[in-house]
Order: structure tokens, then C-alpha cells, then sequence
């Protein structure tokens, strides 16, 4: 698990109690307020040395050195980098997370950080500074799916080999650190330095009203009690269609089970325990999506997540009406309470704070009753990593600033972004709250997703678009073309020093 539940739960207890002192200021007088909250303010801290985890770094005077950080920017209105500077306190949650533990980490190294936005093309700039032996960026902030051409054209650094980088430590994903790493080589990373991987975490939004009114009973529940299956899932949004406008005709105007696109077809097959990539006892990958598990999860999925069915309001059928089809209408549909469910990322929760009916938010329902966990995939076409390009020219002092910033992270931006942003303020329940630590416990990376060999990892997302559940035929026709990207890049990776 990603996140650092009992030290954001830490800072979560300490601003109720606070709360509270405050609000029965009146009987308690305001010298006995005072002096309480100092004693609560005291053990918070105390508490917090106590069981915080301090990187183990030197100490550095960086004289004054500006760090360099390319991001994607704010190329998009559901991604936008925030997560690497803030130019000053606004009184946003993570804004302000950012600006202190920029402050501070500064302050202790004496360096500057910025973060250089280049919105159009960040890994064509980045590309040409490396090819061209630049020194321009200490840092790439991408998206992880740049992890794949970067590392095989030997752009960007095993991070494995940066000195001060502890990738064991709980400020870096482990679940990605897993995945990624190809024959014990790992070139992009994530962790308590990034929210944006938290946002590209998929989990299902559902609204509270119609599910009432449609009777489909505590999905709470359901994902407590471990029943909460795609089969169930199914049944659910069978419920909901309705043609509002007696037309004979179902479009923008009526009721829907669940929204769609390609990538949730592969959500779901990951939340029922399939994998279009594996790794062996060796740490090479070997393609795993033509098993009879994963085809029998995807027969399941393409029944929800159907662009020619009569339940799923799919995005590829409305995409040439709206100049953003997302902005425009995929969200309004859900936020104007026209859809059940919504399968997205959990950039979503923020984006629909303002909606009018209450929703809640659970995890992607398991392939049966038996299978042990809940798994949510995370979209690598929207997560962003760090990576380090091949002209840095001071490992050592990337190492300890990227160390010391995501320690820093972990008791900073993470509280902020997990408790303060998603369960105190746009978390409409507290069983949302509780769903959020199951969604974030159980994340699942696929290297397909980074590399796509021959077509595999988008096999299932192009049957969905087609309308065909003839997975056999159409993988027989990719897999020797699969096979061998897969193995070239293999190669590439064992050549690499």
C-alpha cells in the first residue's frame, strides 16, 4: 500500500480534536481552550518524532542550486501537475502541502525547485536535451507509459543504481517498484512525491439516489462482507436504463447503468485478478492475458462496459458531438444524475465536489466470492513517475533531494491529499472514507500497459470498441508479433549497464 494510513490518520485526529476544543471554547474559557489545545498541539508532535521515518541522508549545502523538474503541466483539465511546486500559500490543501514541503526541504539543503512546464510536447523536449547531451532536467515528472521508450533508448537512469535513492523505503510505491522493474532493473518510479498516481487509480463512483431508487441494495456492504463481484456488478447496472424522453431512442437525455471507455474493460478484468503481463521467479515478463481466467473476466467486462450495449453510456458513440466529450458531457452525465455508476479514475471524486446528489465510492468488484482481494488498476497513461535523465550530472545530489523530498512527502502531501482533500472534504459518507483505504490498498500496475507489445495490452479495449468478443482469434493474430517485441525489449534492458 501506497499510503501511510496511520500517519495521515495522526494528522486527521489531531484537526478533530482541535475542532473541538474550539467549538466549546464558550464553557470551557478561552485561557483552559489555550492551554489544552498547546497540550494537544505538544503530544501531536511528539507523537509524530516519535513514530516519524527519517531518510537516511548526509548533510548537504547545495548553495543555492535550482533543482529542475519537467512536468506534463495543466495540459488537461482532469490531469493537472500540482504535485511538484507551489509558488505560494493559497489555503488549498495540497497547494499549501507542496509549498511547505518544498520550504523545507529547500531550507534544509539550500537549493530552489521549479518545475518547468513545457504543455505541448515534455518528452519531445526532454527527448532532444538527452539525444543532444543537455544538462536542461534532474528530473522527468511523466506519465509511467514514457517509462517505455525512455528506458529502452537508454534515456533515463536504473534507479536502483542512484546513490541515496532507498527504494525499499515506504515513500516509494512497492506495488510499482514490482511491476516495473524488468530483469531486476527499474527506471521509473512513484510514491508519497506524486498524488497524480492516486488520481489515475480507478474505482467506481455510484450515485446514492438512484441506487436506492433502483433497489440494488448496500454495495458498502458488498465490498465489506466480500460479495461485491462483477457478476453483481452486472446486475446492477441492468437495473438503471431508462428512456427518460419516450423517444424510442437512448442518447444524452435518458438514464444509464454505467460510463464507459476503452481502458475499463481491462479495469475490470484487473479487478477480477487478471493480468495482461506477469513476471517470472527471474523478473522477465511473459504475457499472461490469453488465459482462460483472463477470457472468462473479459467476456464478463464487455457485457458492462459495452459500446454497442443498452447499458453503457460509451464515450467513443457521443466523441464527435463536443470539442471535449469529457468535460461536456461524460461528466455531466454522472454529476446531472443520469448514471448509476461511473468507472474512473479517482481524479473524479474532486471534480464532482459540487455535485447536487451524493455519491459514494467503492472499489472494482472482484472476479467471484472467493478471490481474496480487491485489486484497482491504475491507469499508466495518466500516473505520473519520477525518472531521472542520463545527463544528470550529479546523481548524488539528485539522489538526496528526490530522498528527502519524498520523505518529507509522506508526512506532508499525503495527509493532505488522503484525508484532508478526499475523506474530509469531498468524501460525501464514512463509508466512502473507508472505501478509500481499500481502493488504495489494493492498486495494480500491468507492464502491458507500458509497452503494449504488439497490440496486447490494448487487445482488449480495441474488441470493445469493434463490438467483439472474439478474443481467441483476434489474440492468435498479435501473439508471434507480441511475443517478439516483448523478447527485443528484454534484450534492450540485459544490454543496459
Amino acid at each position: 500500500m501506497k499510503r501511510t494510513v496511520q500517519t495521515a490518520s495522526l494528522f486527521l485526529a489531531f484537526f478533530i480534536l482541535l475542532s473541538s476544543l474550539l467549538a466549546c471554547s464558550d464553557q470551557t474559557g478561552q485561557g483552559a481552550m489555550v492551554e489544552k489545545q498547546n497540550d494537544i498541539e505538544t503530544t501531536a508532535i511528539q507523537s509524530e518524532e516519535t513514530t516519524r521515518l527519517l531518510p537516511d541522508l548526509p548533510q548537504r549545502d547545495f548553495e543555492g542550486y535550482t533543482f529542475r523538474v519537467i512536468t506534463r503541466g495543466e495540459w488537461d483539465v482532469h490531469w493537472i501537475t500540482k504535485d511538484i511546486f507551489a509558488e505560494e500559500l493559497t489555503g488549498d490543501p495540497i497547494n499549501d502541502a507542496v509549498y511547505n514541503r518544498n520550504s523545507k526541504i529547500c531550507e534544509q539543503y539550500n537549493f530552489e525547485i521549479t518545475d518547468i512546464r513545457e504543455f505541448s510536447d515534455y518528452t519531445g523536449a526532454a527527448q532532444r536535451s538527452i539525444v543532444s547531451n543537455s544538462d536542461d532536467y534532474d528530473m522527468l515528472a511523466f506519465t509511467l507509459t514514457t517509462m517505455g521508450s525512455f528506458s529502452t533508448a537508454g534515456y533515463v537512469v536504473d534507479l536502483k543504481t542512484v546513490p541515496y535513492i532507498d527504494l525499499e523505503k515506504p515513500w516509494y510505491d512497492q506495488s510499482v517498484n514490482r511491476s516495473m522493474s524488468i530483469a531486476g532493473r527499474l527506471y521509473a518510479t512513484t510514491g508519497e512525491l506524486m498524488i497524480m498516481d492516486n488520481d489515475a487509480t480507478w474505482a467506481l463512483l455510484f450515485n446514492k439516489k438512484l441506487a436506492e431508487e433502483l433497489q440494488v441494495g448496500s454495495l458498502y456492504d458488498a465490498v465489506k462482507n466480500g460479495i461485491w463481484t462483477i457478476d453483481m456488478l452486472y446486475e446492477c447496472v441492468k437495473k438503471a436504463p431508462r428512456d427518460l424522453d419516450g423517444n424510442g431512442t437512448m442518447d444524452e437525455a435518458d438514464q444509464w447503468g454505467i460510463l464507459g471507455e476503452g481502458f475499463n474493460t481491462f479495469a475490470l478484468c484487473a479487478g477480477a485478478g487478471g493480468r495482461v503481463v506477469s513476471k517470472d521467479e527471474n523478473d522477465l515478463p511473459y504475457i499472461s492475458i490469453n488465459t482462460p481466467e483472463f477470457i472468462s473476466a473479459f467476456e464478463k467486462a464487455i457485457l458492462i462496459n459495452a459500446r454497442y450495449g443498452d447499458v453503457c453510456f460509451y464515450v467513443s458513440n457521443y466523441q464527435g458531438k463536443y470539442s471535449n466529450v469529457w468535460t461536456e458531457c461524460m461528466d455531466v452525465m454522472f454529476s446531472s444524475g443520469k448514471v448509476l455508476f461511473n468507472l474512473a479514475g479517482m481524479n473524479r471524486v474532486t471534480l464532482f465536489r459540487s455535485m447536487d446528489t451524493d455519491f459514494g465510492i467503492i472499489p472494482i468488484p472482484k472476479g467471484s466470492e472467493t478471490q481474496k482481494d480487491y485489486h484497482c488498476a491504475v491507469s499508466c497513461y495518466n500516473a505520473s513517475c519520477i525518472m531521472i535523465p542520463k545527463t544528470s550530472a550529479n546523481l548524488e545530489r539528485t539522489g538526496i533531494i528526490i530522498e528527502a523530498l519524498s520523505a518529507e512527502s509522506m508526512y506532508l502531501l499525503t495527509p493532505a491529499y488522503y484525508e484532508i482533500s478526499l475523506k474530509t472534504k469531498y468524501a460525501r459518507d464514512d463509508e466512502s472514507q473507508e472505501m478509500l483505504d481499500i481502493i488504495f490498498a489494493s492498486t495494480v500496475y500491468d507492464l502491458g500497459n507500458i509497452f503494449d507489445w504488439g497490440g496486447v495490452f490494448t487487445l482488449p479495449s480495441n474488441l470493445t470498441e469493434s463490438g467483439s468478443t472474439d478474443f481467441a482469434s483476434r489474440y492468435a493474430k498479435i501473439e508471434k508479433a507480441a511475443v517478439k517485441a516483448m523478447e527485443k525489449t528484454i534484450e534492450q534492458y540485459m544490454e543496459q549497464s
